[in-house]
């Protein structure tokens, strides 16, 4: 009977240690996907893991956005990446330090891989006509300047 009850306090003991990390097991497992190069099950995980951040504590938060705006980067889903980007960005402004020095590293190199994704702006459209004989040419088509998305860094300014 003795044994017995060793197992079951161990067992116990088991059990509370995995409760307390399950609340991490959706951002750890869409991490592990993420780096596997698993990008649409990493976006899934994430995506019905979501509910779950409301309650979460702050430090699983800005993990969960940082990987989840880098699945959304590599997915080519920009708008959304930039979302997710920004919340982590947020925490970690606000709350210094809520973020592990890698997974800060990670949000940082996020941001550059971001960066690198946006399309090239085209170069300002020249309106300035020195003659009425100058007319552009009709292959070359005006395209507004569209505002840029700015990228935060985490690095005070």
């Amino acid at each position: 009977m003795g044994r017995n009850a060793v197992l079951g306090a161990s067992l116990t003991a088991c059990l509370v240690l995995l409760s307390g990390c399950g609340t991490n097991h959706y951002v750890q497992r869409g991490a592990d996907l993420y780096s596997e190069g698993r990008f649409v099950e990493a976006d899934e995980v994430f995506e019905r893991s979501e509910p779950r951040l409301a309650h979460a504590p702050l430090e699983q938060r800005a993990a969960y956005a940082a990987y989840r705006g880098a699945t959304f980067i590599a997915l080519g889903d920009l708008v959304h990446a930039q979302h997710w980007l920004n919340l982590a960005a947020d925490i970690e402004r606000a709350h210094p330090g809520t973020l592990h020095p890698e997974e800060r590293a990670f949000l940082d190199g996020a941001w550059r891989a971001f960066s690198n994704r946006l399309p090239a702006t085209p170069p300002p459209a020249s309106t300035a006509v020195a003659s009425s004989s100058q007319v552009p040419s009709p292959s070359v088509q005006s395209v507004p300047p569209t505002a840029p998305l700015q990228q935060r860094s985490l690095v005070p300014q």
